[in-house]
């Protein structure tokens, strides 16, 4: 199959004004069709390239179960990195087989619970493995290289997750030692995970990713260890301003290429490429619906008060990070202005000095690729609540997660 992305608001007016009179504002919608079908495309190119390929889509980026039973219906697995995630993927009925599980600082319960519901295991840190010995038995283990390098094409540094900066995986020292020792535990067969930057567009960083896991996996065959699996991570990234997309025809060729060629300078055995995408295959799809509350001039500069914010999407204050937005009016008028939420925090913002549609009270925005890492961050500073999560499918809606309400806000709450 064939599929060009491009960024392309899914909804009409009339449909968004409908649902907004239904379920109220703020709202968070997704576009199934094209989620679906990039989804598919996704899995097909790269099965096509790498044989044995499995894609564990990253349930942090959207914890929706009816968009995880989407994903898994297309033979994608599910890498989750807490019990909660974990118990989304029972929920829905996957097979420990199809989950993996990442975690740092990992707990003890949380710990017991993935090894009894048989997941495949990725360890951060050595004593993980330790208590593993003490708990159960296991046939396949995965173990986190951190390979001192990592990268990210997005606005924040904090998106690079490998090198002497982060605080995920392990070196090589380290990854050897536990291995050895793994396998006087009886296990049998072996995977190397390594996920250093999150939000990549540039295909490059997959082939020094590979040449830096092939160096490992050399001195292990050294020693007559065999890894089996390599999960490249994640971090297919988005251009965000321009709404295209990196080419997986590209990148799946060329992952291929580099694992061919490192197999090949080694003497090794091409071992089984799985990678965890999250962002990338449900991002674009996601749209954060917002009407506005006030319009306000201050020392020259215009703000336009969404009833959405931060609790609704952190990415733009938390890491300056740019989401397109598009004004759902017909006034044709453009102004530069600010797009900002109701927080009682100063970086409660979705875009500075931006060139938009004049907006008016009551008007409404669509913020887009809002499809990962937005509902997922909320949260309820200021006492605000979560929106409503809306599937969509042409003139099709379904409610897949109701708006949060006050007694949702104190349900926890113990009176004495």
């Amino acid at each position: 199959m064939t599929f060009n992305y491009t960024r392309q608001f899914p909804f009409t007016h009339e449909q968004i004004f409908k649902l907004v009179k239904l379920y109220g504002s703020p709202l968070q919608l997704y576009d199934e069709a094209a989620m679906t079908l990039g989804a598919k495309y996704f899995m097909e190119t790269f099965s096509k390239h790498i044989d044995g390929f499995q894609q564990f889509f990253a349930v942090k980026a959207l914890p929706n179960p009816n968009i995880l039973k989407i994903l898994t219906d297309l033979n994608m697995g599910l890498d989750c990195s807490s019990a909660s995630e974990l118990k989304l993927a029972q929920l829905i009925g996957l097979p420990g087989n199809r989950i993996m599980f990442t975690s740092n600082s990992t707990s003890l319960s949380d710990l017991k619970l993935a090894l009894e519901m048989g997941v495949i295991i990725n360890l951060d840190d050595s004593s993980t493995l330790d208590k593993i010995q003490k708990l159960s038995v296991v046939d396949k283990l995965f173990f986190r290289f951190n390979p001192g390098i990592g990268h990210t094409d997005s606005e924040t540094n904090s998106n690079v997750l490998g090198g002497p900066n982060a605080k995920f995986g392990m070196d090589q020292a380290t990854i050897i030692q536990c291995i050895q020792k793994a396998k006087s535990m009886n296990v049998k067969q072996f995977g190397i995970h390594v996920m250093t930057g999150s939000n990549v567009t540039n295909i490059s960083y997959w082939t020094e990713l590979i040449d830096k896991i092939f160096e490992l996996l050399n001195d292990l065959a050294k020693l007559g260890i065999v890894i089996d699996f390599v999960n490249l991570g994640g971090g297919i990234g988005l251009d965000y301003k321009t709404g295209t997309m990196l080419s997986i025809e590209l990148l799946a060729k060329s992952i291929k290429s580099s694992v061919q060629l490192n197999s090949d300078k080694y003497g090794l055995l091409m071992p089984k490429i799985f990678m965890e995408n999250g962002r990338f295959i449900t991002g674009p799809y996601g749209y954060l619906i917002t009407k506005c509350n006030v319009v306000k001039e201050l020392y020259g500069q215009t703000f336009y008060g969404m009833d959405a914010c931060m609790a609704n999407l952190m990415r733009p204050g938390m890491y300056s990070s740019y989401h397109h937005i598009l004004v759902l009016t017909k006034n044709t008028t453009l102004k530069y202005a600010n797009v900002v939420g109701g927080l009682c925090e100063n970086n409660d913002w979705f875009a500075k000095n931006r060139l938009l549609n004049v907006v008016e009270e009551d008007d409404l925005i669509a913020i887009c690729d809002a499809g990962a890492h937005s509902h997922s961050l909320g949260n309820q500073y200021n006492g605000k609540l979560r929106a409503p999560e809306i599937l969509v499918n042409g003139d099709i809606y379904k409610l897949i997660r109701r708006g949060e309400t006050f007694e949702d806000y104190i349900s926890t709450v113990i009176f004495n």
